[in-house]
């Protein structure tokens, strides 16, 4: 019979690690981004629809 306990703990760890590349990944991009002296950043603003404006 499959050893579930082992499989779940197995596949929970290695979901895990992958989580954390992404992370990490994300992280390298987003401070190669920012130490980018050539663009600039604007911050967008969403207009509220008429009903939410009171």
């Amino acid at each position: 019979m499959a050893d579930y306990k082992k499989m779940y703990a197995s596949l929970f760890n290695d979901v895990t690690d992958a989580i954390s590349s992404l992370q990490r990944a994300q992280q390298k991009s987003e401070e190669l981004y920012l130490s980018d002296d050539d663009g600039v950043v604007l911050e967008l603003k969403k207009d509220l629809a008429p009903e939410e404006k009171e």
